[in-house]
């Protein structure tokens, strides 16, 4: 809600301190000791957490309950006075989230004396995982649990501790005087964390850190709120008493602070769009029957248009050689040298068509677009996916919490539209399909969820646009080809387009081709990424909007967080879409494919992307549902989870990012910029403004040292912000959607990947290996059975992050061809489940 962000920290959801009679909620005063002695001596010592309800100083450990908008469940970030109250707003595009993210760390500042610093036990790092010292002060004195919490009385129950050292670690800053908890392997997406404080902590003195005074007045039991500061104090006593039931600590009297978060839900904006799809399979209902009504269909799309999607039209087939020396898109992005030498090759390799040959086919499949197609106040970047429904958790707020008007008012609503057994009803997805395109209203009139956030509880986007996306597919045919061939879906990686899928086609299927006739190859078919090739929005002349190499931001969309993630979630959904639209698909260019044997096959971004269309497709919404979605495997190459983190740390992308944030946001840099990088690359100003602090003597910093430490800790704060918007399309969040399904998955990766890191220091779950170790890949150089492979391809094979789709130079052809083998064999013997893949060992890293 973007009125609630012009509230100060004290009048958020919760906290509400100081905004009404409660005299008890400032927590500035001790004058009245408390008669437990233990609390006394906490707020007596001079070092403590920075915790503090109200005022200018107003200060909350993240994550916290506290920041948690209780009508609807989303954050609550307070916004600076002066500040952008819009989604630009990194702050304010947390308010999209429906909780705090698995993977950040815990941030927990303090309040120290100066010259006092936390004690300095730091030991040398414990493991290659996590690359850090380790303090056994700091980590004895941290708790954390998974617990489930009763909503209506806030008791927490199930409760499972979390290890030091293998799930957590607690890292101090460089100067001691603050740290932060890290999740080692993250935490579980949609689910609910405590987490505690003890006074074992001590300062460079030696002395134990104590409380604040706000904390105190929640720990008490000695004085009970009222008001708004009832429930804080409720969940923090529950919270203090979890621990301590448990054998957490000896009693609540060791716990200096404490809090409780809910992590946001990993998938289920994308399984609730699903659902919405999977009911068009169903005899008597059409896409016009779910989108129905101004809210669910804002932009008024006719119902013949709509009933239109996921219908496949050919327009053209021709010859690999001949389509391939036409095609505008591909000769634009990769040369004509290159256009000449498919042909020559194909030529070649594919002499006699009557024999055997590719085709080359092209149309369009009609897509719902659920992100904004608006150029008008540049629309398309500003406007994330919005819910065709109202939040469930909002209804359910006013049942259990609002007035007896508004009670009535939305129950006699949801009479109508057949929920009349309150609030069971809500709770059962079958009843829920009535509230799509509904309008609740409260007793005043008011809308009862006018903001129509995208969340766990409002799950189904309004639609915007139906659109003719272009696709692009190559058929294997002729006398020595068999019948009813697989499919493969290509998925291309950022500001590549679908085209490129020329460079590998003749390859994978020649690859098919082994042995004696009839050979069984598959086909490829891909689209482009959302604002991406023959995807870019035109403004009617040579002016466009269009992801490329000069302009990758387009895509990613740093300035409005929200639609960056919706852009993943609309690039996932296309691919479920192509998916979907495989089984009506009945010109004769399909006649000889089998639309129950697609596997996947996505690069870079397209593995980010396609890991959820993977995810989606292959967990079911409906009994109905049958094969009309499911993959039959997967290759994810060069993909990585932790987006934020690693697109700061990718050598690509992370320079462009980094410019990108700090030009707005940090005076020093945007001056800089303006007077001396009038004709350097963008990225380039950044890394010299920055320098190398680990090589400074050849790549001193030209940036002063403020300047610079104003930059990095900007760059940590947007990188907060950005993963706990992405937390919920986050590749590592998704991938324990895929080991639900038991769906086959192989890994590609390139040593030092320059453009998705292998990992990143300091993010444990960010880059490739993380994922891959998330999906519970095992090492083809070690052991080629089973159905969940990953290989890890040595720096000696000289691979490349797009090494999988072409050769990248005259050094790394042997791990294009390797890669190319892996895959078509994987795909094949349906994910390995027929007979195990041969590898190359010696191009291989067997030490992963």
């Amino acid at each position: 809600m973007n009125n609630k962000f012009s509230l100060s920290l004290v009048c958020s959801a919760l906290l509400l301190a100081g905004c009404g009679d409660n005299t008890e909620s400032s927590g500035a005063s001790t004058e009245q000791p408390y008669n437990n002695q233990a609390i006394n001596e906490m707020l007596s010592r001079s070092s403590n957490i920075d915790f503090t309800l109200q005022g200018e100083d107003a200060s909350v450990p993240l994550p916290s309950f506290l920041l948690l908008d209780t009508s609807d469940s989303t954050l609550n970030i307070p916004v600076g006075y002066g500040d952008s109250q819009g989604l630009d707003n990194p702050q304010v595009a947390m308010g999209e989230a429906d909780g705090w993210s698995s993977q950040m760390p815990f941030v927990i500042d303090l309040n120290l004396p100066s010259g006092v610093s936390l004690l300095n036990d730091l030991a040398p790092a414990s493991s290659a995982r996590s690359a850090v010292p380790f303090s056994l002060n700091l980590n004895t004195g941290v708790r954390v649990a998974k617990v489930t919490v009763d909503l209506a009385t806030r008791e927490m129950s199930n409760f499972e501790a979390l290890t030091a050292g293998e799930d957590f670690l607690v890292v101090p800053s460089e100067d001691l005087r603050s740290f932060n908890i890290v999740p080692l392997k993250g935490l579980e997406p949609g689910s609910d964390y405590i987490y505690a404080l003890t006074d074992s902590i001590k300062d460079s003195n030696g002395e134990p850190l104590g409380t604040s005074s706000s904390y105190a007045i929640l720990k008490t039991d000695e004085i009970i709120q009222s008001g708004t500061l009832a429930a804080p104090q409720k969940i923090i006593q529950n919270v203090e008493k979890a621990f301590a039931d448990n054998g957490q600590v000896t009693s609540t009297d060791d716990i200096i602070y404490s809090s409780w978060f809910t992590t946001s839900s990993a998938g289920q904006v994308l399984l609730g769009t699903k659902a919405a799809i999977a009911q068009t399979a169903l005899p008597n209902v059409a896409p016009s029957n779910i989108w129905n009504g101004s809210v669910a269909n804002p932009n008024g799309i006719d119902a013949a248009t709509l009933d239109a999607l996921y219908q496949v039209t050919v327009t053209s087939k021709t010859s690999f050689a001949d389509a391939v020396a036409s095609d505008a898109m591909f000769i634009s992005e990769f040369g004509q040298q290159s256009a000449d030498l498919l042909q020559g090759g194909y030529n070649l390799n594919f002499a006699n068509e009557a024999i055997a040959s590719i085709q080359v086919v092209k149309g369009t499949i009609k897509l719902p677009y659920f992100l904004s197609d608006s150029l008008e106040g540049d629309a398309w970047k500003k406007t994330p996916w919005r819910s065709a429904m109202p939040s469930v958790f909002k209804i359910l707020s006013v049942l259990s919490s609002g007035t007896e008007d508004d009670k009535a008012a939305v129950g006699q609503q949801l009479a109508v539209l057949g929920l009349t057994n309150l609030p069971a009803d809500l709770y059962l997805q079958d009843k829920l399909k009535a509230l799509i395109g509904q309008t609740l209203t409260l007793a005043d009139g008011t809308r009862l969820d006018s903001d129509r956030i995208m969340t766990k509880y409002s799950a189904v986007p309004q639609i915007r646009a139906v659109k003719d996306v272009p696709f692009l597919m190559f058929v294997p045919e002729g006398a020595a080809i068999s019948a009813n061939l697989p499919i493969l879906q290509y998925q291309h990686g950022i500001t590549s387009i679908k085209e490129s899928a020329y460079a590998f086609a003749m390859q994978h299927i020649g690859g098919a081709m082994q042995g004696e006739a009839p050979f069984k190859p598959y086909a490829i078919i891909a689209i482009d990424q959302p604002l991406h090739g023959q995807r870019a929005l035109s403004y009617g002349n040579d002016d466009e909007v269009v992801t490329d190499t000069d302009n990758p931001t387009v895509y990613m969309n740093l300035e409005y967080l929200p639609v960056a993630r919706d852009n993943i979630r609309q690039s996932a959904i296309d691919g479920l879409g192509v998916r979907y639209a495989l089984n009506g698909a009945n010109d004769a260019a399909f006649a000889n494919l089998d639309a129950e044997n697609v596997s996947l096959f996505g690069h870079s971004i397209g593995a980010i992307t396609g890991i959820s269309s993977y995810a989606i497709a292959n967990t079911p919404v409906s009994a109905l549902e049958g094969n009309l979605f499911k993959y039959t495997s997967a290759t994810l190459a060069n993909a990585g989870g932790g987006i934020a983190p690693f697109l700061l740390n990718s050598g690509s992308f992370s320079p462009v990012i980094k410019h990108t944030i700090a030009v707005k946001a940090v005076p020093g840099y945007a001056s800089y910029y303006e007077r001396t990088c009038g004709s350097k690359d963008d990225g380039v100003c950044i890394t010299k403004f920055l320098g190398d602090p680990n090589d400074e003597s050849a790549n001193p910093a030209e940036g002063s040292a403020s300047d610079i430490a104003k930059v990095n800790a900007t760059l940590a704060s947007f990188t907060f912000a950005a993963q706990t918007v992405l937390d919920n399309v986050d590749p590592y969040n998704i991938a324990p959607l895929v080991n639900q399904t038991g769906a086959p998955v192989l890994g590609l990766q390139a040593e030092n990947d320059s453009t998705i890191p292998n990992s990143v220091s300091g993010a444990p779950t960010a880059g490739t290996e993380p994922l891959f170790s998330k999906l519970e890949l095992v090492n083809t150089a070690t052991d080629t059975q089973g159905q969940k492979l990953a290989s890890y391809f040595l720096a000696t094979t000289d691979a490349e992050h797009s090494t999988v789709i072409a050769p990248q130079s005259d050094t790394d052809g042997n791990a294009n061809t390797e890669m190319t083998s892996q895959i078509v064999q994987f795909t094949l013997t349906a994910g390995n489940a027929t007979s195990s893949i041969a590898v190359t060992d010696a191009l291989l890293d067997a030490t992963k």
